[in-house]
């Protein structure tokens, strides 16, 4: 897994993959977030179980490469 680069222009850190397949990232302010999609969208803050909560805001979303 690669790190990620966010659309408000920070870093998200590949960190693990989860026991459900999950890669796990930490952005540049130690939150820790889980992406849902396999692809690299759609991160999500965690609960304290490792679960995903919801989704972040779009500034701390994955940057879409352009074509």
């Amino acid at each position: 897994m690669e790190n990620l680069t966010l659309n408000n222009g920070q870093t998200a850190i590949f960190k693990y993959v989860d026991s459900w397949h999950r890669p796990v990232y930490e952005l540049e302010n130690e939150f820790k977030a889980c992406c849902i999609n396999l692809d690299g969208t759609y991160l999500h803050s965690m609960s304290k179980d490792g679960e995903p909560n919801s989704p972040l805001l779009n500034e701390y979303q994955p940057r879409k490469e352009k074509p």
